[in-house]
């Protein structure tokens, strides 16, 4: 590990936050030394004309800081709830040594199933778009939707689990993004692209 002063009070405050639950904006550590968790939600074009919402998350998993390296500093039992972004967070402020990483995600472990069924950025931004809306998450079986702002979210029959948060057509796009940004500073909208669907 490169540098261990991250675990004074006000850094392992702002870690913590984000290793044991999504902190809301009341609970963010003050200073230079919180994680920059702000996201950024992109679009993709989908089926019949909707358009599927996705995270800024990578598209492919990244490597995690090795279970030893994080129970050693938070105790053991950390790496098990210790969210995976929070890993790439630590990792790309130059926290740990290539030494210190490991990449679990070639036989379909628990770390591949967590990412596919919550990091991967369709899942992560449906997640995201449920808890700004306050709409009950697709994984309980009850599809969602704020048809005021044009977003629908659906559970679909694949492994482990995915879900989606899709708007009717791209018309919805700028009341989507005037509703996003008007109740969190730290996620922004950005329509300036919409990708083309694998699909087509």
């Amino acid at each position: 590990m490169k540098r261990r002063l991250f675990l004074q009070a006000s850094l392992m405050a702002a870690a913590a936050s984000e290793a044991f639950g999504y902190p809301g904006a009341e609970s963010w550590v003050d200073g230079e030394s919180k994680p920059d968790l702000r996201r950024v939600l992109h679009f993709e074009h989908s089926h019949s004309g909707q358009v599927l919402i996705k995270s800024d998350a990578p598209p492919s998993p990244r490597p995690l800081v090795k279970p030893e390296v994080i129970d050693g500093i938070w105790g053991y039992g950390a790496y098990a709830v210790m969210r995976q972004p929070l890993h790439w967070h630590m990792i790309d402020d130059g926290w740990f040594d290539e030494d210190d990483l490991w990449f679990p995600f070639d036989d379909m472990t628990d770390e591949h199933w967590e990412w596919l069924a919550y990091y991967q950025p369709a899942c992560e931004a449906h997640d995201i778009v449920c808890g700004l809306f306050g709409l009950v998450t697709s994984i309980s079986g009850h599809r969602s939707s704020a048809p005021d702002i044009g977003l629908y979210c659906a559970l679909h029959p694949s492994t482990p689990r995915y879900v989606t948060a899709k708007l009717y057509s791209p018309s919805w796009i700028p009341m989507f993004k005037e509703a996003v940004e008007q109740r969190s500073k730290f996620i922004t909208v950005d329509a300036s692209d919409i990708k083309p669907s694998p699909y087509l």
